[in-house]
């Protein structure tokens, strides 16, 4: 008789893997009665029961059909594409790549970090870099002349600490947010990890990334001033190995400032490919473009009009009578705005590749070409409103100049990175690092001074009635002021070791190497050639320095870590944007930064992060504008302390506060008192400019949906207030910019699945603020009280 073949047992397709384990792991007999465990279908609970099938008493093992396997994710779940912050819940990090180029929590992080998730971003209505980092605690927007990007961190002015994905992004434009998935500033020098400059911190946006996620979203925004801006972000896999996303955007606004206007739009395409389970190759490729009325504001109230406060400022009393913005109307412009625009055109592609051998070794290397087409041209009020001396106009007036300025510039950066992580004892663990990084930049500066009313003959300077200080009055821009081109070859290689020493103590040590050579040429000649401006010569500035960087962390227990660090870096002797330099510079020092810093950080829950450093910032062989065309040498010192606190106090409640408190000032300058101004003119003592002493910012979103019993996320409340005390504008401490608060708020509604919406309202009670300044006479009032709506839409 021939034995019946044994029935396949029925398995019902939504079964786990786990459960077939569990039942094929019983013995036979139990097998063939076995009850298969509940499953959830919809939200009804069945179960599924199989009947034995009659069979010949043979022993044959049964044969069971797999399941369908779930998908692999196109990216591992824990990984981080291209780097930034991971462990992201709401508006806290919990770690991040951009602090030591490896992935590391933030508790065993020897540095001051804050991170603007997107959440964060989104929530607050930050679409600019500038708004973005108005919420962060020891930065300082600068006005940066109405056509750039500029920041004071810890005491320390920059137009060039500015990164994309942890590779320098340094040209002078202002960067919108539409393409980003965070924004990360690193507090104190940084040079191990980003090179030269970063004296007092860097910023790092953090890109969004072709990770495989279906993505498909839309958001509109309008509002105060003619706003008009929509983007989109597109993604999805094709398969397996092949990934892309899209993102977009396009605005047209205008201001609560007179005759302003601004076009911007950018498309950023990526792409991912996954030959291997841990190879990555990115691809990404992004055009933004900014054309902008250029804006420098209002100037200040000229107190040296009387004789007897000249006299006092003489002898270094400035301070006993200072100068104050003047009182004019927070939309009044200054100048010619039929001439004043600012144009940028970005383009810039990135090739990254992200390897992990199967011993172990994670390799990266990332190729950057960016080039930026940057021109602007602007007329501004050029001194303090004066009450005589206005020859062509009726006091009191103001006096006005202009001129224009191409500054191109491209970057080609290649940087690979090695990690390994060594578990020398169950006790003592090694994560190794070493990287090189190789670049160059070429940058012109060629500025053109302007000529009013007559072409040829026009004087540089015309005054206009500080009643009525919009002209329309002819002026050309063809009075050649400087043609300069740089060139910088650079080569660096770096080591790093973060050794875990049991779970209570983390030691962070590096060194850097950076090698450049700049080449300077003054390509405009002049009638009376000087040492300083040897036109046609071409200048060399060779320069190797050493960066290291210390940091101990000691863990008394899992969610506080206790932290000390050291480290220093340097900025080259031709500026950060490498525009000045001249014969008698050429050998001299680079300037240097060096940061002493203790701190705390306490995770009070999984999902509420507070920290805490005070520190101590030396600058030395600092150059600092004294007007447009004279800077002095000085050396500074910062010292200050910080106190953040970010997270969720509670499921409903995400708060983000941060307080800053810093005292910036000249401890020594290489300026000679002039004859005449008494022995009391000098900068030491002086005050660095646009550090207010006290910041504090507070930002919070609460959902109410369940105190009106809706379902979660539906409805909610965010509020915030900005705090600035009073800044000096310039490095005379002549002008007192006074301090300032202001509250916003927002309400946010979520009408689907698809579709929500929000409103945002800054300066709800109408403050008259100046939220920053360029100069004594560049002074940037503040927003009136302005509404916006934002509509999401995913599809």
């Amino acid at each position: 008789m021939t034995p019946t073949a044994p029935q396949k047992p029925y398995i019902h397709p939504r079964v786990s893997l786990c459960a077939i384990a569990a039942v094929l792991a019983a013995p036979i007999p139990a097998l063939a009665q076995h009850a298969l465990p509940k499953i959830d279908v919809g939200h009804a609970q069945k179960t599924v029961v199989r009947t034995p099938a009659q069979r010949a008493p043979v022993h044959v093992s049964p044969v069971v059909t797999a399941a369908t396997p779930a998908p692999t994710p196109f990216i591992p779940q824990g990984q981080t594409l291209g780097g930034g912050p991971s462990g992201v819940v709401g508006y806290v990090a919990h770690g991040t790549s951009t602090a030591t180029k490896t992935n590391t929590p933030i508790l065993d992080i020897p540095q001051s970090i804050t991170i603007l998730t997107k959440q964060q971003l989104e929530d607050r209505n930050s679409l600019t870099l500038g708004q973005a980092l108005a919420y962060v605690p020891g930065v300082t927007v600068a006005q940066g002349e109405g056509q750039r990007d500029q920041i004071t961190i810890r005491g320390q002015p920059t137009t060039a600490d500015f990164y994309t994905d942890g590779v320098r992004d340094d040209a002078e434009y202002y960067r919108d947010l539409y393409n980003m998935q965070a924004v990360e500033v690193l507090k104190g020098p940084s040079a191990l990890v980003f090179g030269r400059g970063g004296g007092g911190g860097v910023v790092n946006r953090v890109t969004k990334k072709a990770d495989g996620e279906t993505l498909r979203a839309v958001q509109i925004s309008t509002g105060s001033f003619g706003r008009k801006r929509v983007t989109f972000d597109v993604g999805q896999a094709i398969n397996d190995q092949l990934a892309v996303r899209v993102n977009g955007l396009f605005e047209q606004s205008y201001s609560y400032r007179d005759y302003f206007n601004m076009k911007r739009w950018g498309i950023n395409p990526t792409f991912t490919w996954k030959p291997f389970e841990k190879t990555f190759v990115t691809l990404s490729y992004e055009h933004y473009f900014d054309y902008r009325t250029m804006d420098r504001g209002i100037p200040s109230v000229n107190w040296n009009a009387n004789p007897t406060i000249l006299a006092a400022q003489r002898l270094g009393a400035a301070d006993l009578y200072p100068g104050y913005p003047s009182p004019t109307d927070r939309s009044t412009f200054f100048g010619n705005p039929t001439v004043n625009y600012a144009k940028t055109d970005v383009d810039r592609a990135v090739l990254m590749i992200d390897h992990t051998t199967d011993f172990g070794v994670n390799i990266k290397n990332q190729t950057v070409f960016a080039n930026y087409a940057k021109f602007y041209q602007n007329t501004f009020a050029n001194n303090a409103v004066a009450f005589s001396g206005c020859a062509g106009a009726l006091p009191p007036c103001v006096q006005l100049s202009g001129y224009n300025n191409e500054t191109p510039r491209q970057n080609i950066f290649n940087q690979t990175d090695l990690t390994y992580t060594l578990q020398m004892t169950p006790q003592i663990k090694h994560t190794l690092l070493a990287g090189m990084e190789f670049g160059n930049q070429k940058s012109d500066t060629n500025r053109n001074n302007a000529r009013w009313l007559n072409p040829f003959t026009g004087s540089a300077n015309i005054n206009t009635f500080f009643g009525s200080p919009t002209t329309f009055l002819p002026v050309v821009f063809n009075n050649p002021s400087f043609r300069r081109h740089t060139d910088l070859d650079l080569a660096a290689g770096y080591v790093q070791d973060q050794i875990s020493v049991t779970k209570y103590v983390d030691i962070l040590a590096g060194v850097r190497f950076d090698s450049y050579r700049l080449r300077f040429v003054n390509t405009l000649p002049t009638p009376t050639p000087t040492i300083d401006n040897y036109w046609g010569q071409t200048i060399t500035n060779n320069v190797g320095k050493w960066s290291p960087r210390f940091g101990l962390v000691f863990k008394p227990f899992e969610q506080l870590s206790l932290y000390g660090a050291y480290s220093r870096t340097f900025l080259p002797a031709a500026g950060d944007q490498f525009n000045t330099l001249s014969i008698s510079q050429q050998n001299l020092q680079p300037q240097g930064f060096e940061n002493v810093e203790a701190g705390f950080k306490a995770e009070i829950t999984p999902t509420l992060l507070f920290t805490g450093a005070i520190y101590n910032l030396n600058r030395s062989n600092q150059p600092v504008a004294i007007n447009a065309f004279y800077n002095v040498l000085t050396n500074t010192r910062t010292v200050g302390g910080e106190l953040g606190l970010v997270g969720q106090v509670t499921k409903e409640w995400q708060v983000s506060l941060g307080y800053g408190n810093q005292h910036a000032y000249i401890t020594s300058s290489d300026r000679v008192p002039l004859a005449g101004t008494g022995p009391l003119f000098t900068e030491k003592g002086k005050v660095v400019p646009s550090v207010p002493q006290n910041t504090f910012t507070f930002w919070n979103k609460y959902d109410v949906s369940s105190l009106i019993g809706l379902a979660p996320d539906v409805l909610g409340v965010g509020t915030g207030v900005i705090y600035n005390a009073k800044f000096y504008a310039a490095l005379d401490n002549a002008v007192v910019i006074p301090g300032y608060a202001r509250w916003d708020g927002a309400v946010y509604w979520k009408l689907s699945e698809q579709i929500s919406a929000q409103v945002n309202v800054e300066n709800i009670l109408g403050a008259s603020y100046y939220a920053s300044a360029h100069n004594n006479n560049n002074i940037m009032p503040g927003a009136p009280r302005s509404a916006f709506v934002t509509v999401n839409a995913k599809f």
